[in-house]
């Protein structure tokens, strides 16, 4: 059953839909821009070298698109999985919001920046850097409703509240810390360990089976 908003707490609250639109906009762009990140080697002689060759050559890059791809679409999971608790929105929560999709529209950049400099550990500090700012801004959107619970569609108890405010700690946050310090032994390895951020949450989900097991009205 949707909580009740009394009316000292309905001045300044609006319905969320135009923040989902643009939440949704943001990833379409982002998952976009990530393939055109792949550039096609300009001394590469495809008579001569063929398919494997090119493919070879492009391989890192193949990559970093396909563990960015798969980060995006996880935070775009998450994000829509939290938001479908909250029934009505005010301008703080929006905020927290825009601070998770900023460095969600970097994603891109980075990604193509680490494949232009494939041997260098900073890039990949760099990537770590912007999956820990997103996962804060996850823990932040989360939690925000522990405070303001008349936002909620449905009450959150605090131990699942913690339980999945852990989980989101983990990942993407203390395995992109891993991650960044890996890439001081393999870069590689680094970048196949912040798949696990993917995998991590899909081997989980309470956030949403919990939604999808008992659904509140609206």
């Amino acid at each position: 059953m949707s909580l009740e908003i009394n009316s000292s707490n309905q001045k300044g609250l609006f319905d969320l839909n135009r923040t989902s639109a643009l939440t949704d906009g943001v990833f379409a762009i982002v998952v976009t821009l990530l393939v055109l990140g792949i550039d096609l080697p300009d001394d590469h002689n495809f008579s001569e070298d063929g398919l494997y060759k090119f493919l070879e050559r492009i391989s890192f890059e193949l990559l970093l698109y396909g563990v960015s791809f798969w980060i995006a679409v996880t935070y775009w999971l998450q994000q829509a999985a939290i938001m479908q608790y909250y029934q009505k929105g005010n301008r703080t929560l929006v905020w927290i919001n825009l601070f998770f999709l900023f460095p969600v529209t970097l994603l891109p950049f980075v990604t193509e920046l680490r494949g232009t400099y494939p041997h260098e550990e900073l890039m990949t500090v760099l990537f770590g850097c912007l999956q820990i700012l997103i996962g804060i801004a996850l823990i932040l959107l989360w939690n925000y409703s522990k405070h303001h619970p008349y936002l909620l569609v449905c009450p959150i108890d605090d131990t699942f509240r913690k339980k999945v405010t852990q989980r989101m700690l983990i990942s993407p946050i203390i395995i992109s810390m891993l991650a960044m310090a890996f890439s001081y032994v393999n870069i590689k390895l680094s970048a196949v360990l912040f798949m696990s951020i993917p995998l991590y949450y899909l081997s989980h989900r309470e956030i949403d089976q919990r939604w999808l097991e008992s659904p509140p009205d609206r």
